[in-house]
């Protein structure tokens, strides 16, 4: 039997994970309209901030089992928004006609 752990006093609030999401896709925006190979290391960086740990096989489950499943599908739903932002700063520019 796996022992219970205390993992939510250690994991970020939802406010916390939505505005870092937002924080990050803006910045992932603002690096794609700069340089557009700088979406790859923005993704990389919002990929491993929050997926990484609900990966784990360890404290993945952990945080399902305490914060049931509404904490992962916003966790998951907050990185697409921040995927979707820097994404869409590869959208060309509109010229003026």
């Amino acid at each position: 039997m796996m022992p219970v752990l205390d993992v939510m006093d250690k994991e970020p609030t939802l406010r916390a994970i939505w505005g870092a999401a937002t924080l990050l896709g803006l910045v992932g925006f603002a690096a794609a309209r700069l340089r557009r190979w700088l979406v790859i290391p923005a993704l990389a960086l919002i990929a491993w901030t929050r997926l990484g740990e609900l990966a784990d096989p360890t404290v993945g489950p952990s945080i399902i089992q305490e914060a049931w499943r509404g904490y992962l599908v916003q966790s998951c739903a907050a990185v697409a928004l921040a995927v979707i932002l820097s994404v869409l700063g590869l959208v060309p520019k509109r010229r003026a006609v």
